[in-house]
C-alpha cells in the first residue's frame, strides 16, 4: 500500500500524537519516572523527552540507554528503581483491535515487557502499518532463549509454528542479555481468548526467557500514525 508521506513522518506523527496526550495528563516536571522503549518508531521521542526537565528515563535497551545519556536525560535501570513508573512509551510489530501486542523485532522485548509491568500505562506508537486484526498476521513470534538450550526449546516450539533462529550477516543475533532469538511463524489464526494462554505456554517452555506477545500486559492506549497525524486506540480517548 502507498501512502502520501514516508513510513518516517507515519512514525513521527504517532509520536507527536503521544507527547500531546502525555504532556495534557501529566506534570513532566522533577520526581516523574518514565519508562522508555526500543525501536526506530519511539526514538522519535528521544529528543522530546530531553526538552522536558526533571525526568528520570527507564530504558529498555542500551541502545536506548546510551541515546538518551547523550541528550542529557538523567537514566535509571529498573534494577535500581523501587515503586511504579507514571507511563511507559514503547513501539510493536504489531497491534490488535484489542490492544494485546506482539514486540521484540529488536530483541529487546524481555526487558521491554518488565519494564511495561512496572508502568501505571503502557503507551505504544505506531504507524498505521502495525494494525493487524489477528496477532501473527504479519509479523513473527519473537521467543528469546538461552543460548545452550536454543535446540530444546526450537523443537517445542515447533508445536506453535515454523521457528527459525534469527541471524544477521549469517552469525545469530544477540540479546542484550547474551541469549539468542527465535522467530515463530505461527501456523493458525489465533482468537484473543487463546493468547494469555499461550503467553504463558510459551514461556514455561525449557530455556525459555521471555516470548514477544503482550497480552497479559497490552496496551492501555495505541497512539497509531496515520496521513493526517495521530489516531488514538484505547479507554481514555
Amino acid at each position: 500500500m502507498k501512502y502520501l508521506v514516508s513510513r518516517g513522518e507515519l512514525k513521527k506523527n504517532a509520536v507527536e500524537g503521544a507527547m500531546e496526550w502525555i504532556e495534557a495528563n501529566y506534570e513532566l516536571g522533577v520526581g516523574l519516572s518514565i519508562g522508555v522503549g526500543s525501536g526506530s518508531t519511539v526514538a522519535h521521542s528521544f529528543d522530546l523527552i530531553a526538552e522536558k526537565s526533571g525526568l528520570t528515563a527507564v530504558p529498555t535497551s542500551k541502545e536506548t540507554k546510551k541515546e538518551l545519556a547523550q541528550r542529557g536525560v538523567k537514566v535509571k535501570e529498573l534494577e535500581d528503581f523501587s515503586g511504579q513508573l507514571a507511563f511507559d512509551i514503547d513501539g510493536a510489530d504489531e497491534v490488535d483491535p484489542g490492544l494485546n501486542l506482539i514486540k521484540g523485532g529488536g530483541g529487546c522485548h524481555y526487558r521491554e515487557k518488565k519494564v511495561a509491568k512496572r508502568s501505571d500505562k503502557l503507551l505504544i506508537v505506531v504507524d498505521q502499518t502495525k494494525l493487524v486484526d489477528y496477532l501473527g498476521q504479519s509479523f513473527p513470534l519473537p521467543v528469546e532463549v538461552e543460548s545452550d538450550l536454543e535446540e530444546t526449546a526450537r523443537a517445542e516450539l515447533r508445536r506453535f509454528g515454523i521457528p527459525e533462529l534469527r541471524t544477521q550477516d549469517d552469525e545469530p543475533v544477540k540479546t542484550d542479555n547474551a541469549n539468542l532469538i527465535i522467530d515463530v511463524k505461527l501456523e493458525e489464526k489465533l482468537e484473543e481468548a487463546e493468547l494469555e494462554e499461550l503467553e504463558l505456554e510459551i514461556n514455561g517452555i525449557e530455556g525459555v526467557v521471555e516470548n514477544g506477545f503482550f497480552v497479559d500486559r497490552n496496551a492501555d492506549l495505541v497512539f497509531v500514525g496515520t496521513e493526517n497525524g495521530a489516531k488514538i486506540m484505547g479507554e481514555d480517548q
